[in-house]
């Protein structure tokens, strides 16, 4: 799961004080879900970078 596509609604709908709950398939409350963030480096090539944990 790309990093950026969850963490920027996520915190964004938090801003303006929603509560937002984060679902994924295969998950249950409490687990962790790793995402990764994919840097372009160059045409059309890129590299994943770090390992995230969304809790």
């Amino acid at each position: 799961m790309e990093d950026y596509e969850v963490m920027v609604s996520f915190q964004a709908l938090q801003m303006v004080g929603c509560k937002v709950d984060a679902v994924c398939p295969g998950k249950k409350k409490g687990d962790f879900v790793r995402t990764a963030i994919h840097d372009f480096e160059g045409d059309q090539t890129y590299s994943g970078k770090g390992d995230i944990t969304l809790h």
